[in-house]
């Protein structure tokens, strides 16, 4: 369980004056860029100290049973159970993949990069992980081209491929898994409610919440809502009690209930390419449900024949250049659409995921700017606010789906489409 700092003290001593010189000084974004830069290596070196001291509270924990790893780095450290646990698993997995931990003490690959295996490997059996394992070599590779968030996605991917011939198997126990409990806070005095469910009840629950939020709230908030980051979570809560009213009617679920019907069939989004649907995985396949769910592909298979398939055209750069021709103007396949090329907030850097973005009008609609493709963005509720009151400009080229973003100062940052063609190469074998 050896563990080497590949990175010499004099070296971060250096850093470290380096860095306070900058904090002092900097005043532009090139020297906070330089200082965060400092900050990024002299945190890899405290990580790598920290998955050695790990590995020697784990080896004095096998002799000295009062000794728990978790409980002494939570106290030790001053940081939350959470992190702590984080921490155990970092070392861990590590130990299970020899060629990301040798990148690990290179300096090569950060903590991010570990946390996205030890994510994906937390419920797999050791049979599974023993196939990931396997693929240690292509891991370190795509590890050490990749950003951490791309690096979770090709990792994700790859656990979706172990899983093509034993998925409906993990679907299974993870229905097994399902759970619900509430309890009552005693200071404040409110319900609280918790669960887990399986990826598929999980999509048709959201599914069922979003299609109530738009009904309900679409055309005014309530006096209720909250104008802060609550907004999302409150206009949910009441979605929720308005499914329970309903549900208490004992209306039935028809798959022929039209979907502005409150016993509307839950809409679940699967964006899946026809290759796939039809003869299973490949290099290039293409499943998503937008809220980072997987589903194993039979699932799909199962749910797409009694599911309305709506067909969207994409260009080679990933953009929609055509979708169902008789529901071209309506909004909700207008979303689908965007949902086809977009995973998050489409202002460059921004990670907020699809599912808590509104479609924007680049040219807004009060000053009769068209309600189509080529006319709209997903923007999260923050970047929404600094569009329209930040005087912030965006600009979305008709060919390829950049936009382009000037803001108030004159700086100018561009993005494209987050699921077009990829910015970063990820290798494959």
């Amino acid at each position: 369980m050896g563990f080497s700092l590949a990175i010499d003290t004099a070296e971060i001593s250096d850093r470290l004056s380096h860095l306070a010189q900058l904090i002092s000084e900097a005043d532009d974004e090139a020297l906070i860029r330089s200082a965060l830069n400092d900050v990024g290596q002299i945190q890899q070196w405290i990580d790598n100290c920290k998955v050695a001291l790990t590995r020697k509270l784990q080896v004095l924990a096998t002799t000295t049973p009062r000794i728990q790893p978790q409980q002494v780095l939570a106290s030790a450290a001053n940081i939350s159970r959470i992190d702590a646990f984080r921490e155990v698993s970092r070392a861990k997995t590590l130990g299970d993949f020899p060629q990301l931990e040798h990148a690990f003490e290179q300096g090569r690959i950060g903590s991010a990069h570990i946390d996205a295996v030890a994510r994906a490997t937390h419920q797999l059996t050791e049979d599974e992980k023993a196939k990931l394992a396997s693929r240690s070599d292509w891991l370190n590779n795509v590890a050490t081209h990749a950003t951490p968030d791309n690096f979770a996605r090709a990792v994700k991917s790859e656990v979706a491929r172990i899983h093509a011939d034993g998925g409906v198997t993990r679907l299974e126990r993870q229905r097994r898994d399902a759970n619900l409990r509430h309890w009552i806070d005693r200071e404040s005095g409110m319900f609280h409610i918790a669960g887990r469910l399986d990826p598929e009840n999980g999509l048709r629950v959201i599914g069922k919440l979003d299609n109530t939020v738009e009904r309900l709230f679409h055309a005014a908030l309530p006096d209720t809502c909250p104008t802060d980051d609550r907004k999302h979570g409150h206009l949910n809560a009441l979605a929720f009690l308005e499914l329970i009213d309903a549900a208490s009617l004992g209306a039935p679920l028809t798959a022929g209930a039209m979907i502005s019907s409150p016993h509307a069939r839950a809409e679940v989004s699967v964006v899946i390419d026809l290759h796939t649907l039809r003869s299973g995985l490949h290099e290039s396949s293409v499943i998503r449900t937008g809220r980072e769910a997987e589903l194993p592909l039979e699932t799909i298979r199962r749910m797409a024949c009694e599911a309305e398939i709506i067909p969207v055209v994409l260009n080679s750069k990933g953009v929609v250049i055509d979708i169902g021709r008789a529901s071209r103007l309506a909004t909700r396949y207008q979303r689908k659409a965007i949902e086809a090329m977009y995973s998050h907030c489409a202002i460059p850097d921004c990670k907020v995921p699809i599912a808590q973005c509104q479609p924007h009008h680049i040219a807004y609609w009060r000053d009769d700017g068209p309600t189509n493709m080529n006319n709209l963005v997903p923007l999260c509720s923050h970047h929404h606010r600094n569009v329209h009151e930040g005087n912030w400009n965006l600009k979305l080229s008709l060919q390829n789906r950049v936009l382009t973003v000037t803001y108030p100062d004159g700086h100018v940052a561009t993005a494209c489409p987050t699921n077009s063609k990829p910015q970063e190469r990820i290798p494959h074998e």
